[in-house]
């Protein structure tokens, strides 16, 4: 019997991911005005968040908690499809259900009903986008009637990010039906089918708000509406190209603007 040797090449790989992190885009505090509990007016953080920090933070809770083997995810098409491959600790065969370069926007929500219906002892979450999303979203009415507990989180940038970035990069910058201008409240949407709905637009209430989404419902449907920044997904292979020509910084010239990569 034929043994594979992988140590040397785990280590390199460890290696090389130290030497390139990947870029997780960063944005400066602002304050804002709000008001507390008692009606007083009181100015507060409030920290913007890209597809990467949302996903990161959902891997994070996720390994912690030790649910990350038990754990099956689905994607939409876009630029949280990238970012999901890239940032999900990946532990177990047939733990991403992904159209891949298929292309087929909107199947995020089938691929989770269908995984949880195939494995009810499963935590099923489906990573999506408001594009991709939005061509899907009555069947929250399914997963209402039937009470399937799947969690469904829509990472909000409103538009098509992906298709955006290759018309700025590959296309001279001719955009054509990449904004989502008039996106629903997915809350209030989720709430319609009387299913749960949580919302979030800042990191300072991330930790918890995905605590929340994650593990206070686990016999329930949730939908989780994040509103993330524009930015792509970072290393990138241009069509026709090989690995060792990727694109490593961001050179579109109006994507939302970030500080730093971390």
């Amino acid at each position: 019997e034929v043994k594979p040797i992988t140590g040397m090449w785990l280590e390199r790989q460890r290696q090389l991911e130290a030497d390139f992190p990947v870029n997780i885009p960063q944005y400066r505090t602002q304050m804002v005005e709000g008001v507390d509990e008692q009606g007083n007016n009181i100015s507060v953080p409030r920290t913007a968040m890209c597809a990467q920090s949302v996903v990161q933070e959902m891997n994070r809770q996720l390994v912690e908690s030790g649910m990350i083997d038990n754990s099956i995810f689905t994607t939409g098409v876009g630029i949280h499809q990238m970012v999901a491959a890239q940032l999900i600790t990946w532990t177990q065969p047939r733990q991403m259900l992904s159209s891949g370069s298929l292309g087929t926007m909107g199947v995020a929500m089938g691929y989770c009903v269908g995984a949880k219906l195939a494995n009810p002892t499963k935590c099923c979450i489906a990573v999506d986008g408001d594009g991709s999303f939005n061509m899907t979203c009555t069947e929250l009415k399914t997963i209402a009637e039937e009470k399937i507990p799947v969690k469904l989180m829509i990472l909000d940038n409103d538009g098509q990010m992906m298709v955006e970035y290759w018309q700025r990069l590959f296309h001279k910058n001719r955009l054509i039906a990449v904004r989502n201008s008039q996106n629903p409240d997915y809350v209030a949407l989720a709430n319609a089918y009387g299913v749960k709905g949580i919302y979030c637009d800042c990191m300072e209430d991330l930790n918890a708000k995905m605590s929340e989404f994650l593990f206070d419902e686990p016999d329930e449907p949730v939908v989780f509406h994040v509103r993330i920044k524009r930015t792509p997904c970072l290393p990138m292979v241009a069509p026709g190209q090989p690995l060792d020509d990727m694109l490593l910084e961001d050179i579109a010239v109006d994507t939302d603007g970030m500080d730093a990569p971390s």
